[in-house]
This record gives structure tokens, sequence and C-alpha cells, in this order.
């Protein structure tokens, strides 16, 4: 009987549900990476109808408005796209969670830009869907650097 108890004990457990932090995790990595390939669909999959987008310089509501932003973010390419986060942090409830991290971007009209990226998410029907976006760049305008910036 002990010998049928340890062996139990030894075995591997099987592997549990993927937690909400590590879905919604993958949930951006994957997003990130539908961007560096141009892939449309992938962009917009997990992504609420009714999306709420504060990107520079204009507030972006609805998917299809979403869909929009892209069109110019891929027009006059200067290289390889390359959209990359970095220092992901994800904190996520029963069926609210929020993201953020900073993103290096290479390769389109703007050249290099390094950006903040702040992502709201809703499980609904089970899935993580993202229903806010905040895309935001550290600032160059002299009146609000401190001057020991």
């Amino acid at each position: 009987m002990k010998e049928a108890q340890r062996s139990q004990q030894q075995r591997p457990q099987q592997p549990s549900a993927q937690s909400d932090e590590a879905q919604v995790k993958d949930l951006i990595e994957q997003w990130a990476k539908s961007i560096s390939a141009g892939d449309r669909a992938g962009i917009l999959a997990h992504h609420s109808h009714d999306l709420l987008m504060y990107d520079f310089p204009a507030v972006v509501r609805g998917i299809e408005a979403y869909d929009e932003t892209w069109d110019f973010f891929f027009e006059n390419p200067k290289g390889k796209i390359s959209f990359v986060p970095h220092e992901l942090e994800v904190t996520a409830g029963d069926d609210v969670a929020f993201a953020s991290c900073l993103v290096v971007c290479e390769g389109t009209s703007g050249g290099h830009v390094d950006l903040r990226l702040t992502v709201c998410l809703r499980k609904i029907d089970g899935e993580w869907t993202v229903i806010h976006e905040h895309h935001s760049v550290p600032t160059i305008e002299k009146r609000f650097l401190s001057s020991d910036a």
C-alpha cells in the first residue's frame, strides 16, 4: 500500500488549465506577432466589436475604426516591420484583466518607435477579449520635461 501511495505521489501532475495571467500574456504576444507579420485577421482577433482605443493622435471607437488605424501603420514601410513587447505585466481577476508593457516598433513609416501599451480585457463567454487599448509615446515637449531629464 505504501509503495502504491509513493508511486502515485511521484507521478507527474497533469498540466492544469493555463492561468488567466498566462492566457492574457499569450494573447498579447500572439497579437504582437500578428502585427509583425502583417496579419490583419490576427491583429483583430480577440478584440471587442465596441473596442475603445486611445492612440496617437486620436480616440478610436469600434472594431471597424480600429482596423482602419492599421492602414496607416502598414503604409510606406521602411523595412521589415517588427513589433516586440517587453516587460509585459499582467493582472487578472475572474472576468477582468489588464496588461502593460513597453514595445519596440521598427520598420514603419515612422521609423524606430519606443511606445507604451496598456490593454484592458474582459472575459466574455470564457474567452479573454480586448475592450480597451492605450498606446502612448514618451513626450519630447520641453515644457513637460523636468530640468533633470
